[in-house]
């Protein structure tokens, strides 16, 4: 029996990639597979993030099969020896983002501490907190219904599934870290401060404040805190706030303001041009993509 696909909406731009700020496309699509089909091995030629929509199945990383289903996100590397099987009784639909990260000489590249992070996953596969299926589909919709700004759009929502992503790992990354710390010593420092930072979030003022609970030199705990994270003390902090922002906008029982006010940002400009950076939108607009999601999800 010959085994299809039932759907596959692919585009491609391997001979021209489509820029977007700090990263290039390749190729974006929805796979809707038949019983048992298989992309054949290949080696990968860009970073590829794939998400499960529905279904279970297995991505290969060389000999190394991770077993996927609804709700997971898969990273493959450039290089990587990749192929895909779904399940036989219940094949899987999964979205699917090729890129590489842009590098023009002598400009930082925004995206860099994501593609260090991505190069250095032990396991490739994680659960999705945040809901980038809106994300996925925001880009289809664009392609499949192009209209004034809709380049914009692309790129917003590309930059949004990029840092979800990041997001979704870095969470893991921070529980397990709670595994392999140790009773003494610079882990044992930095697990201490992780504790800290999760459970006092928001009477955190200023960075100070946390040596100071601890009784150390803030220069040295920063110093501390990188070479064992890889992250600075700042950019845990404003990964984590991020995340609470994240999560009250999602309930929508505060005003933006009020939870600018919570998270101890100075004015709702700053926090909004913060969470602008992190997300590539306001905090108004993630919280407009976030309910519309759900009321779809709702209706179906």
């Amino acid at each position: 029996m010959r085994r299809n696909k039932k759907f596959h909406f692919d585009n491609v731009y391997y001979n021209s990639p489509l820029e977007y700020g700090h990263i290039k496309l390749y190729q974006i699509g929805d796979l809707y597979c038949d019983s048992g089909y298989e992309v054949p091995e290949h080696e990968q030629y860009c970073y590829e993030i794939s998400y499960i929509v529905s279904g279970k199945g297995k991505f290969y990383t060389g000999d190394i099969g991770y077993s996927l289903s609804i709700g997971d996100i898969h990273i493959c590397r450039p290089g990587d020896i990749h192929r895909v099987i779904a399940d036989i009784n219940d094949p899987f639909r999964y979205f699917y983002f090729g890129f590489s990260f842009n590098n023009y000489q002598g400009v930082y590249n925004e995206f860099e501490h994501i593609k260090k992070m991505f190069d250095c996953i032990d396991h490739p596969v994680t659960r999705d907190e945040l809901n980038i299926s809106a994300q996925f589909l925001g880009v289809f919709n664009e392609i499949l219904q192009p209209r004034e700004y809709s380049p914009t759009m692309v790129k917003t929502y590309l930059h949004q599934i990029l840092i979800l992503t990041y997001r979704n790992f870095f969470d893991d990354w921070t529980r397990q870290y709670a595994y392999d710390v140790l009773n003494s010593g610079a882990k044992h420092i930095v697990y201490q401060v992780i504790n800290y930072i999760d459970n006092n979030l928001y009477d955190i003022y200023e960075l100070p404040q946390i040596a100071d609970a601890f009784g150390y030199n803030y220069s040295y705990l920063s110093r501390v805190f990188a070479e064992e994270t890889g992250l600075t003390l700042q950019q845990y902090f404003n990964q984590k706030r991020h995340q609470e922002a994240i999560e009250l906008l999602k309930q929508g029982n505060m005003t933006i303001t009020q939870i600018g006010e919570k998270l101890n940002y100075q004015s709702i400009h700053s926090f909004s041009n913060a969470f602008r950076k992190m997300t590539g939108m306001s905090p108004a607009q993630y919280q407009g993509i976030y309910f519309k999601s759900q009321k779809k999800n709702r209706d179906k």
